[in-house]
């Protein structure tokens, strides 16, 4: 019975939005990393991504003696696709710009530029390792300058103290470059009201049981913002990445409520939502901490109707962890809405609630909770536990 509801609220909400509010758009698959939890490996692209001939993206990202990259042999979208592409979206409420390393994308400002132009944009996000602070912080404020009204987050990875953070990533010296980004994107962030600055780690074998330690150094390099967890998942690098004890991202989630509990963090900056995202994170760990230990049930999947995934070659997925390919906006001129109302997206979503997928996505779990109304007071308790810091710490100053 929830299947069908599902099946028919996915329906309507793809027909009335006729683009996903949520997109997360692949710009770089080049990396200064390889990362044993990353399922973005080299093979997998090797075996999903759609081969061009010709140039290989030339030009596309920028390089230095410092920066490790994989050639591809496939050309990314351009910025004039991507400008066609940002055309055909009525809105975007959250835009992820990712890889790869999005902000090792030569044109990463223009690109932000044409969905601030072409689209009503609300939000948008930047996940980066940190590695080249000065590129990074550098496009950043030219970002923030040119769009001082539209909120917009850098999250750099931390993977663990600095022996394991570099072990799991395969370079030397990334800890202490990454710290080093957060520390200039805090500066930053005093000279502009919209941007938010947080710090993301991945959860996995090797740093599972220093999580303490991470958050330790999370909250002295960023004590205003953000520590964020992920748990590993698809395909690594590395298969035993994914050998986590749930205990352990509990233990992650206790002690970013601690912190809450001790009024020392008010959560998300940069918007008057913030507040209300540090609380659906609340209650996203929640929900994977319950999938992790076989006590969440699947369905009420919005995947596929609020959220999509855009590849660099131009290939649309409901879900990264989703083999199935609605089809390819390069073969409906870049226009997403025409793709997003075809037959075969139709089909996916069908099968999302046929099959009750669960994953621990956290992006898509985010989505989830907006159409899942067991999930709201859940969500309601975690908004109300945070009016306390606001209290005690202060309500954001414009420069905060």
């Amino acid at each position: 019975m929830k299947a069908a509801l599902y099946k028919g609220l996915t329906h309507v909400l793809a027909r009335a939005l006729r683009t996903p509010p949520y997109l997360i758009l692949f710009v770089s698959d080049s990396c200064w990393m390889k990362c044993r939890h990353c399922w973005f490996s080299e093979d997998w692209k090797a075996a999903n991504l759609k081969r061009k001939t010709g140039a290989a993206g030339a030009g596309l990202n920028d390089r230095s003696e410092l920066v490790r990259t994989h050639h591809v042999d496939y050309t990314p979208l351009s910025l004039d696709e991507i400008e066609r592409l940002a055309a055909s979206m009525p809105r975007v409420v959250f835009l992820t710009l990712t890889g790869g390393e999005a902000f090792m994308r030569k044109d990463i400002v223009d690109i932000v530029d044409v969905f601030a132009r072409r689209t009503k944009l609300w939000r948008y996000q930047i996940p980066t390792s940190g590695f080249v602070t000065d590129m990074i912080v550098e496009k950043a404020a030219r970002m923030l300058e040119r769009h001082p009204s539209i909120p917009f987050r850098v999250d750099v990875s931390l993977d663990g103290t600095e022996e394991t953070h570099e072990r799991i990533r395969n370079v030397a010296g990334g800890f202490a470059r990454a710290c080093a980004t957060v520390r200039e994107l805090v500066r930053l962030r005093e000279r502009y009201a919209n941007l938010d600055v947080g710090i993301i780690t991945t959860i996995s074998k090797e740093n599972q049981h220093e999580v303490e330690a991470i958050a330790k150094v999370a909250e002295e390099l960023n004590p205003a913002g953000e520590w964020m967890v992920n748990v590993t998942r698809g395909k690594p690098r590395d298969p035993a990445a994914l050998e986590v004890d749930p205990g352990n991202y509990l233990f992650a989630h206790k002690l970013i409520r601690r912190r809450i509990e001790e009024r020392r963090y008010r959560g998300h900056g940069g918007h008057v939502t913030g507040p209300w995202l540090t609380a659906k994170n609340a209650t996203r760990r929640r929900m994977i901490h319950d999938t992790l230990t076989g006590r969440r049930q699947g369905g009420g999947c919005s995947a596929g109707a609020l959220s999509g995934v855009i590849y660099s070659d131009g290939s649309v997925r409901p879900c990264e962890l989703l083999d199935q390919t609605i089809g390819n906006v390069r073969d409906f001129d870049c226009d997403l809405s025409e793709l997003w109302a075809s037959p075969e997206a139709d089909k996916i979503r069908r099968w999302i609630q046929d099959t009750r997928c669960i994953c621990t996505q956290e992006c898509f779990l985010s989505m989830d909770i907006l159409i899942q109304p067991g999930r709201w007071p859940q969500l309601l308790g975690e908004r109300l536990k945070l009016l306390g810091a606001d209290r005690d710490l202060g309500k954001p100053s414009k420069a905060a």
